[in-house]
């Protein structure tokens, strides 16, 4: 990979999360809330089906960031904001933007986006590229 620039856009990343993946997620994560894994019950809180958690949206700005960034890259940071909910089956994109490079440290606005374009997740993640 050749130097990222500031204002670059990295190659989007789509995807949707399956129920069974959802159920996994809040079982390695020690989170029993039903919407997450129950979709009947999902259903009676008014959701279309298991609501994808708000730490997989995190773990997913990480993961793709880190894709982008090449073997042997290091998480520095990561901070995001829910902003709508995903359901099970839902596609999404990952979305990102160069912000700031210093050195090997890459800077990226970071986004999870929903079909329709609107925003479902924002943050950023920081990210060490190896030399």
């Amino acid at each position: 990979m050749t130097a990222p620039a500031v204002g670059a856009e990295c190659p989007p990343r789509r995807y949707a999360h399956t129920s069974v993946q959802l159920f996994r997620f809040s079982a390695v994560s020690w989170n029993a809330h039903r919407i997450h894994y129950d979709a009947a019950y999902a259903a009676t809180e008014g959701f279309p089906d298991a609501v994808v958690q708000s730490t997989l949206h995190g773990e997913m700005l990480s993961r793709h960031a880190l894709e982008w960034a090449g073997p042997g890259a290091r998480l520095e940071s990561v901070a995001w904001r829910n902003v709508a909910t995903a359901v099970a089956g839902e596609r999404l994109t990952w979305a990102a933007t160069v912000s700031s490079v210093e050195g090997a440290r890459v800077r990226l606005d970071a986004r999870i986006l929903k079909a329709d374009g609107s925003e479902c997740v924002t943050g950023t993640v920081e990210v060490t590229r190896a030399g």
